[in-house]
């Protein structure tokens, strides 16, 4: 804002709650043209990165793991070859970014997360675009509900 500085805008829960669907079926889009479109290496690279979320979860680093994961789902984006999906997953990505950061906070939410991620890359190492796409849809969807949690704890508090 003019001479009164730059404001990082708070999203509500409202805006949670609408942003993230749109933004698990986008992404579960991504996941299903991945795993149609993945070749060998592009899967080694994934691998590569996964075994990344494995180190930091185990250390319980949740700064390092969002860190890779958004990497992970860059280049998932990438791999998935959809210009459009980019687009607007970048879009919407910045407007999460602190939200799933923040989620991952949730105690057991960095756990569920890896899980949902070696449930991913089973479905991409099988090229099971179906199962792939539902993974990622409800990876997405349980950030949501990790954060109504916090939310719920907090009103509590």
């Amino acid at each position: 804002k003019p001479r009164r500085g730059c404001f990082v805008a708070e999203l509500s829960q409202d805006d949670l709650e609408e942003i993230f669907p749109i933004m698990a079926m986008l992404e579960g889009r991504v996941a299903y043209e991945a795993a149609l479109k993945a070749r060998p290496e592009d899967l080694k690279r994934l691998d590569v990165l996964h075994e990344k979320l494995e180190k930091h979860a185990a250390a319980r680093d949740v700064d390092r793991y969002y860190e890779v994961n958004y990497v992970f789902h860059d280049a998932l984006q990438e791999l998935a070859g959809n210009r459009w999906l980019q687009h607007m997953i970048g879009d919407l990505r910045k407007l999460l970014r602190l939200s799933r950061h923040r989620s991952l906070r949730l105690e057991g939410r960095q756990q569920e997360s890896l899980a949902e991620h070696r449930a991913l890359m089973d479905a991409l190492h099988r090229r099971d675009a179906q199962t792939a796409e539902e993974v990622m849809k409800n990876h997405l969807l349980a950030q949501l509900v990790a954060l109504r949690r916090m939310a719920a704890r907090q009103e509590a508090a």
